[in-house]
């Protein structure tokens, strides 16, 4: 199956896992880390879980799961190990159009989760469309050393340097190169090296 790339906007918008184990607790973390209204949706809950309902940052409910419970969602994560609560969850999304991933099981899933490096702004996403996650977990790895942290930095420097240049030139290929001096420079090097008097010295340099 051929999955079509996409990064969906979820801020403030409810998205129900039903599930409350491990890997339920890393599909949270991620929902919240993207702003969305979580609701959690099992019998029990991993201790993370528990800690997060108590700080009041998902809505847990300790129960099984019971039709309705999706409604009003936008997308549904199901990670439980029973199999025909799975495809029930997943009927119900589909008949109501909800997005529904339930956790390694492509044919039952409208999306998939790519494995992401995530370095502030900039997010890599590496995704086998279901066929091998594992390749995908080896591979983000290999990108998590490649692209370290100072890339957080260096977009929040680029979001801030493309407004400034936008201000400046009305030509947009004069924009366009002033961009390119400073994605060409030795910027990211110099924030691994923590010189940050030089960065804002290239940073000038390039406009």
């Amino acid at each position: 199956m051929a999955f079509y790339p996409l990064y969906i906007d979820i801020e403030s918008k409810k998205c129900v896992v039903v599930g409350g184990g491990d890997v339920a607790e890393r599909k949270v973390i991620s929902l919240i880390e993207c702003g969305a209204d979580v609701k959690v949706v099992s019998p029990q809950f991993t201790s993370g879980l528990t800690r997060l309902a108590e700080e009041g940052r998902i809505d847990a409910i300790k129960r099984g799961y019971e039709p309705g419970d999706l409604e009003g969602a936008t997308l549904a994560i199901v990670a439980t190990d029973n199999h025909e609560l799975n495809r029930e969850v997943y009927q119900e999304a589909t008949n109501n159009n909800i997005l529904v991933n339930v956790v390694d099981t492509p044919e039952l899933c409208s999306f998939i989760v790519p494995s992401t490096v995530r370095r502030g702004d900039l997010v890599i996403s590496i995704s086998t469309s279901g066929s091998c996650p594992a390749l995908a977990k080896n591979i983000r790895k290999q990108l998590q050393q490649l692209f370290g942290g100072e890339y957080a930095a260096y977009c929040d420097i680029l979001r801030d340097f493309r407004a400034k240049v936008t201000e400046l030139y009305d030509d947009p290929e004069e924009r366009k190169r002033a961009l390119n001096r400073l994605i060409d420079s030795d910027v990211v090097k110099l924030l691994k090296e923590g010189k940050n008097q030089e960065v804002e010295e290239r940073v000038r340099s390039c406009i």
